[in-house]
């Protein structure tokens, strides 16, 4: 059987009619994108909806636009169903990714495909620039969508690199950053969300990666710094930076019989073997950690870093976790994440469609 989620608890922040449905609408669209084309029985069944409740809620993201019917499918017994999918056309997201040099934008529809993509290259760039190229490019798709389906293109995000936040001329409170390009939003009348990299790629890795198939895991993301945090049942438990939660912030040996931040062993592109052994095992000890707190099989290690080094961190890391003096560590896989090697700004992009569409608190 699918694994199905919980309908909004009516005593709940849900009890609110208008609140409940908006509830019910993420939740169905959630299963939807989690398992691929459903009937509204399924829908019922997954959700834990009733039978009619669900057949209202699918009928109404119909004919919003966001889902669409398929054609009638005849099984073997009983009557025909049809299969209710994600539209593509039923929201688009542009996504902007600022690293040091280069802006990247990706205009991004309801299923994950690349309508557009642009870069920009710069020398490190400062928020004025951005903020600027942000405005301009997204007055330009508003410019371009037919005046009748504007209102379909639905927000913006803006993910930062840790290289241009650590040593460019981003290292300003992210509180700054969000009030700038949260003017351009209300000039166009578009949702703004901005975040790091590494919470736009765990959101890329959650809508479009692994995450349809692994309600919980460790995400692990390696740049100039080190990010991530714990996945519980498809929600994102870390935060952008030290304000709240994050795997950098856990104290792990550093090879000198001292603990250190688990940031601090990032490696650069001219890293040595002994290097990255340090790092894969300050991730084993990290995960350690982490399973004593909760249980997690997955870790999920993604990062701009060439393919052949990835690939180097995670023979160690797999060794590192087979070392661990823990039951568990037989159970726990380490994989590659899958979105690395997409456009980088379509995680950006997902940050608006998690935040508007997937199921909250």
């Amino acid at each position: 059987m699918l694994r199905g989620a919980r309908p909004a608890d009516n005593n709940g922040p849900g009890t609110n009619h208008v609140a409940l449905r908006a509830t019910n609408e993420r939740l169905v669209l959630s299963l939807i994108r989690t398992h691929g084309a459903l009937s509204k029985a399924q829908l019922a069944e997954l959700s834990g909806l009733a039978a009619q409740t669900a057949s209202v809620i699918s009928r109404s993201l119909i004919d919003a636009g966001l889902l669409m019917a398929g054609d009638p499918v005849r099984g073997k017994v009983g009557q025909p169903y049809v299969p209710i999918s994600l539209n593509p056309g039923g929201a688009s997201f542009l996504g902007v990714h600022v690293d040091k040099r280069e802006v990247r934008t990706a205009l991004v529809n309801f299923v994950g495909e690349i309508i557009s993509e642009t870069a920009l290259q710069v020398d490190d760039p400062n928020l004025d620039e951005v903020v600027q190229h942000v405005h301009a490019t997204a007055s330009r798709i508003r410019e371009e969508i037919d005046p009748d389906e504007r209102s379909r293109f639905q927000g913006i995000g803006v993910s930062i690199a840790s290289r241009a936040r650590l040593s460019g001329k981003f290292s300003i409170p992210w509180s700054e950053i969000e009030r700038e390009l949260e003017q351009v939003g209300r000039s166009l009348a578009l949702s703004v969300n901005v975040s790091s990299d590494a919470l736009a790629a765990c959101s890329a890795e959650l809508i479009y990666g692994l995450g349809p198939s692994v309600a919980n895991f460790l995400y692990v993301f390696l740049d100039d710094s080190v990010g991530g945090g714990l996945v519980r049942d498809r929600r994102i438990g870390f935060s952008r930076g030290d304000a709240g939660p994050n795997l950098a912030k856990l104290l792990v040996p550093n090879g000198r019989s001292r603990l250190t931040p688990l940031r601090n062993l990032a490696i650069g592109d001219d890293a040595g073997a002994s290097s990255i052994t340090q790092l894969a095992d300050g991730i084993a000890y990290a995960i350690a950690n982490c399973v004593a707190m909760m249980p997690c099989k997955t870790v999920i290690v993604d990062g701009p870093l060439p393919e052949h080094k990835l690939r180097l961190v995670m023979a160690k890391l797999r060794s590192a976790i087979a070392g661990l003096d823990l039951p568990e560590a037989a159970e726990i896989s380490a994989r590659e994440g899958s979105m690395a090697r997409k456009p980088v700004a379509m995680g950006a992009a997902c940050l608006p469609l998690l935040d508007r569409y997937y199921p909250n608190e």
